[in-house]
């Protein structure tokens, strides 16, 4: 569970580096939880699919409605003091897409399985990585959404005999249309 508050505390709150603390944080979930990626290709229910893959899909185009009312800093020139340029974007897309939501869905379906803290554990740690880009309110709200997100994949995950292939490719969905919407503000 310690994995990304180590890697956001270090990488963005001491270097302010979002390469490094991406790759320190996806080193450490593949470490501690490689062999459950494999769940990610596994296991399929057509019940959860709908309930959890429309609000992941919804993510995107909903943060680009609303960015501009969520902070006045363009979520580019922000990410550029991490050391992602507009260009870098272009590469987080398929890393955001793909890798990172698999990732995370091997690790923090394990933790899932053993608490329901992991929720807000996983809510916690997206709240410190963009405390310097969002007000509290909407820190809150984001808290909220992604909390609920965690639960809904918990859901899928326990509905799909543990497989994780609803999970990952509805968070996938997520991910990468955050990015997109991130790439297009």
């Amino acid at each position: 569970m310690a994995a990304p508050y180590v890697a956001v505390a270090l990488f963005m709150g001491v270097w302010s580096n979002a390469w490094l603390c991406l790759l320190a944080y996806h080193a450490q979930t593949a470490a501690w939880s490689w062999r459950r990626v494999a769940l990610c290709l596994r296991g399929w229910d057509g019940r959860s699919a709908p309930a959890v893959g429309l609000p992941c899909a919804l993510a995107g185009p909903a943060l680009w409605l609303l960015l501009p009312h969520m902070t006045a800093q363009r979520p580019a020139d922000w990410l550029a003091g991490y050391g992602v340029s507009r260009a870098g974007l272009l590469l987080l897309a398929p890393i955001f897409g793909l890798v990172h939501p698999m990732l995370e869905e091997a690790h923090w379906s394990g933790i899932r399985e053993r608490t329901r803290a992991a929720h807000l554990a996983f809510a916690g740690y997206h709240v410190l990585v963009l405390r310097g880009l969002l007000p509290p309110v909407w820190l809150a709200l984001c808290f909220a959404c992604l909390a609920s997100a965690s639960a809904l994949w918990g859901w899928a995950q326990r509905r799909s005999g543990g497989g994780l292939r609803v999970c990952w490719l509805t968070h996938a969905a997520a991910d990468l249309g955050i990015v997109v919407a991130a790439f297009l503000r």
